[in-house]
């Protein structure tokens, strides 16, 4: 992968952020939810550590997502992809050196996360910071990109029966007939299953809109599984860290595949430009005791690398 574009302009906006204080009490949940549903960013200052599950509840059951937040925690011990810190928290993506986290909301449309959440313990890095990014959900560049999905594909003339559907939804996490693959959806992996006549498949399809609770709206939605499988991604976020002077890079310097923790993942280019995609950015370097909070539908969260040695940074993450 190979950076195409010199100039990357998403502006800056520090109005999008309501900064609360945590006095020894807990700070005013009403002010925080109020904020989130104005589609501001939370930043709670001086929080101590042992009150962040507290916090991070009160917050969530604001929005009647506490439920959502006790199982996304569960989930780390199912799937080993984390592990768990908190009661509600878990740790962050491990990277290699000089290795950022690109623009994306956490989850898919299958899977949608309707909030997330930052808490700093250590940040002495000479990079790290945090960057969320302000999604534009009336942006005319959706159709050009693709989710990255699971679908069952059945052989002509093959009909499920009442036990394989439930076999398939049991072993291969696929709701059939409404996760068969599409006739506009481009497979990219394909392998059979016990299942005769049915086959799984990783596919590209058009994005949809996915319905906000904290919103109560539908809302396209720059997930997981739509950001890491575009290679342009990756290029306008280098491109955005160096235009920010944020970027940190060895000597000589590294390719973007060689920086992005997501480039296993990507497998094809939508030509979009975070300009079409986001109306503006907040550039945070967390400190000790910080918890940002935010809309995971319309706000997408990444982080920048750092030069290795320069310092220690210990970030968990809540989600809902």
């Amino acid at each position: 992968m190979v950076g195409t574009r010199s100039e990357v302009y998403v502006p800056e906006d520090r109005s999008r952020l309501m900064v609360l204080e945590h006095d020894g009490h807990h700070p005013n949940v009403n002010d925080a939810v109020d904020s989130i549903r104005k589609d501001m960013v939370v930043l709670i200052r001086n929080v101590p550590a042992e009150e962040t599950d507290g916090i991070i509840h009160a917050v969530a059951d604001g929005f009647g997502l506490a439920d959502e937040l006790a199982l996304q925690a569960s989930y780390v011990s199912i799937y080993r992809h984390r592990h768990n810190i908190g009661k509600y928290s878990m740790s962050v993506n491990e990277r290699l050196d000089y290795q950022f986290v690109s623009p994306h909301s956490e989850g898919s449309r299958a899977q949608p996360m309707q909030l997330a959440s930052f808490y700093c313990y250590e940040n002495s890095t000479d990079g790290g910071e945090t960057i969320v990014m302000n999604v534009d959900d009336a942006s005319n560049a959706w159709p050009s990109l693709r989710e990255r999905v699971r679908r069952g594909k059945l052989l002509p003339g093959k009909t499920l029966t009442e036990r394989e559907a439930r076999r398939a939804r049991g072993q291969y996490r696929l709701n059939l007939p409404d996760d068969l693959l599409r006739d506009d959806e481009q497979v990219v992996d394909e392998q059979e299953t016990n299942v005769p006549g049915l086959s799984l498949v990783e596919a590209l399809a058009k994005p949809q809109k996915a319905h906000s609770r904290v919103l109560d709206s539908g809302l396209y939605v720059y997930w997981d599984t739509v950001a890491s499988a575009d290679i342009d991604s990756a290029v306008e976020y280098m491109h955005l860290l160096k235009d920010c002077g944020l970027l940190r890079e060895p000597a000589p310097s590294l390719d973007v595949s060689q920086m992005d923790t997501q480039a296993p993942q990507r497998i094809w280019r939508s030509g979009v430009g975070y300009s079409q995609l986001f109306k503006s950015k907040i550039t945070i370097k967390l400190a000790p005791g910080e918890l940002l909070i935010q809309n995971n539908f319309t706000w997408a969260h990444a982080a920048n690398n750092w030069s290795p040695g320069s310092g220690t940074r210990k970030v968990s993450a809540f989600f809902a």
